[in-house]
């Protein structure tokens, strides 16, 4: 990016208040924005994914580390990983501009507000096929399932410091995790499927299998919550104030929003079942839709849908759930795997390396058996691996399917199957009882159901810690086993690459919002300075008429409100100025953070913010996964000591690096003398 230009700031009072103008012009397309330092952006995000280090600069008031994410080592696609650093509560802000309030509205999400104060319909296209009652997004991420190319190049990102010396087994999830899917087929399948359930045994309107090919598996993302109750789907940021909101597919203004979500109504735990679902895995985007789609039929068709909105959730999931049991997905997905499941050449090669590295190796699954063997002899048998006979169950030493996680981690009293893997019959056993994890193991290592003491016992592992699992479902992989276990984990999120492309391909957007938004805090520092001037005045002026009316005057106040210096008018004019350049720069910082949300999806932003804040998933993501990346193919390193940036707070970098940034003028400072003679 091209340095940018000089800036030249006036300070009134000793607030720094730099001409708008300029800088407004360059936001709009007039030419290169007259405020920001390179290196507060994210300009130098290309380099700094491959190496460079980050570059601290203290600009003031709004003061933050400027890498979002260092990368050392020479690892990547092909080779062998790499390790990011992400410095989430140093640089929360960095990646949208700067951190807004709880409260801040100014940043509205994309697509999410109207004019008036009903709300919008939302709809485009995809492919050139418009669906009927239904809209449809382009420009989220496209297969295959981990966006190629661009910025990312399989970085793992660290959150809490991970020695894998430490680490003495190391497990992983199947569906969404080792198995990657074709989201658009598979989550068609899904969502047709619940559909025919919810007609064919729910009862619900037959008009409703005409949508039965409008599902766009773009139009929703995980990390939004479902308000069962009123039919909404919204997000939220870490504060759980609620930034965008959708009934059905219709958009809810501003007003609405705020009326239904008042942050200072809102208690702090709620958002939270039986009336809140969160869609923390990418299995559950079919549920959002599905949702809203019956939201928008039920309003469109009264009487025709006679649940209620809460009833209307409970029945989508359990149609979606009764897909994944009846056997109408496994058998399609069984019939042609290759038309359903991405291949990542990867994958088999880090599996080895790892077992090879000496530690035990778990695969724990909610997915059944034979549907387990079908996904994972494709995997295997795509990579090759499987040629010589070999067959895919040896990357493993324990391998449990249909484990119902969450129970599994959390209720001790599940009874643990053993699975002839030929048969797929299941026998009682009570575990080891006398003989050695080895000697337990020689009987067959394949199981079903169970909990985590019986798996830390096969596994020969004394605590928690000394486990790595890797998973995508946020709450069942990653939360719980956390939060109840103490293991390690790594969440996989194929969407990080477009996310991490998409920030890297809009630094110069980023550094016009960012030098607006410090243009903003000097315009408020400036104003409230000059306010704050008048009003001591207003008061002096009223003390001495007081005082002089009883006789007990002031010299040094009369001396004060006499003072012919001072201009009263021209502090005004240049007061109403500085709330002109408020409105205007507030109003360029609304549409450039729109247009640069808009660029990640069109209607929910980023992934990882909710404006100009953390969303709540990104806040999940830093409490409870150590590590993260797109692929769990990007586990390569199996003797690397991951590192985090150390937690930051704002006034952290208050001291930091105070160089003048390069290419700026020195401040012109204006005083109150300035008012005068003018």
């Amino acid at each position: 990016m091209n340095h940018l230009a000089p800036r030249v700031a006036t300070v009134a009072f000793g607030v720094g208040v730099a001409p708008l103008r300029p800088l407004l012009a360059s936001a709009t397309g007039g030419g290169r924005p007259v405020f920001g330092y390179p290196h507060r952006s994210l300009s130098a995000l290309g380099s700094c994914l491959f190496g460079a280090p980050p570059a601290v600069v203290a600009t003031g008031k709004r003061t933050r580390a400027a890498a979002l994410l260092f990368a050392r080592g020479g690892g990547g696609v092909g080779g062998g990983g790499g390790v990011a650093r992400a410095p989430v509560r140093a640089a929360a802000a960095g990646a949208a501009a700067g951190g807004a309030d709880m409260e801040d509205t100014d940043d509205e999400m994309p697509q999410a507000r109207s004019a008036g104060g009903a709300g919008v319909y939302l709809s485009s296209t995809v492919g050139g096929r418009v669906a009927a009652g239904a809209p449809t997004l382009a420009g989220a991420a496209p297969e295959p399932p981990v966006e190629q190319g661009g910025a990312y190049a399989g970085q793992i990102f660290c959150n809490r410091n991970l020695n894998m010396a430490k680490i003495t087994a190391v497990g992983f999830d199947m569906d969404y995790t080792l198995s990657q899917y074709h989201s658009e087929v598979f989550e068609m399948l899904s969502f047709q499927g619940a559909l025919h359930n919810l007609v064919t045994r729910l009862g619900y309107p037959e008009a409703l299998l005409k949508k039965k090919d409008s599902y766009d598996h773009h139009f929703f993302i995980r990390g939004l919550v479902v308000d069962k109750a009123r039919g909404n789907i919204i997000k939220m940021d870490r504060h759980k104030y609620v930034k965008v909101a959708l009934h059905g597919f219709r958009a809810l203004s501003k007003a609405e929003r705020e009326a239904v979500y008042d942050p200072t109504e809102s208690a702090w735990n709620s958002f939270a079942e039986p009336n809140y679902a969160v869609l923390d895995t990418i299995f559950s985007i079919p549920d959002a839709y599905l949702f809203a789609l019956l939201i928008d039929y039920k309003d469109a068709h009264p009487g025709e849908i006679t649940q209620s909105n809460a009833q209307i959730y409970t029945d989508v999931r359990r149609s979606v759930d009764l897909c994944h049991r009846d056997g109408y997905i496994k058998e399609q997905v069984a019939a042609d795997p290759a038309r359903f499941i991405h291949v990542d050449p990867k994958l088999v090669p880090m599996l080895e390396r790892l077992r090879r590295s000496g530690r035990k190796m778990f695969l724990l699954t909610n997915s059944l058996w034979d549907y387990t063997d079908v996904v994972m002899s494709f995997l295997y048998n795509a990579a090759g691996a499987g040629r010589d006979g070999r067959d895919w169950k040896e990357m493993f030493d324990v391998i449990i399917c249909g484990s119902c996680k969450p129970g599994f981690l959390i209720d001790k009293r599940l009874s643990l199957y053993r699975v002839d893997a030929e048969s797929n019959q299941l026998s009682n056993t009570e575990g080891i009882i006398y003989e050695t994890a080895e000697q337990y193991l020689a009987g067959g290592k394949v199981f079903q159901g169970g909990n985590w003491t019986h798996l830390h016992q096969l596994l020969n592992v004394k605590t928690g810690s000394q486990i790595l699992y890797v998973g995508d479902h946020m709450y069942s992989d990653i939360l719980r086993s956390k939060r109840q276990l103490g293991w390690r984990t790594m969440l996989v999120i194929p969407e990080l690459a477009h996310e991490i492309n998409v920030l890297a391909s809009k630094t110069d957007q980023l550094a016009r919002i960012d030098g607006l938004r410090q243009q903003q805090d000097e315009l408020d520092d400036a104003f409230e300075s000059l306010s704050s001037e008048l009003d001591r005045r207003d008061f002096l002026e009223t003390l001495a008429v007081t005082n002089g009316s009883n006789g007990h005057g002031s010299v040094a106040v009369e001396d004060e409100v006499n003072d012919g210096a001072w201009k009263r008018d021209k502090a005004v004019a240049e007061l109403e100025r500085l709330r002109s350049e408020l409105t205007s720069v507030k109003a360029v910082i609304t549409k450039e953070t729109e247009a640069y949300h808009e660029a990640f999806h069109p209607v929910w932003g980023q992934l990882f913010k909710t404006g100009l804040q953390n969303s709540t998933f990104a806040k999940q993501v830093e409490s409870y996964a150590c590590l993260y990346t797109a692929s769990a193919s990007n586990l390569s390193q199996p003797n690397r000591y991951w590192r985090c940036w150390p937690d930051h707070l704002p006034h952290d970098w208050t001291f930091g690096n105070q160089e003048t940034p390069s290419g700026t003028l020195p401040i012109q400072v204006k005083t109150p003398g300035d008012f005068a003679n003018q």
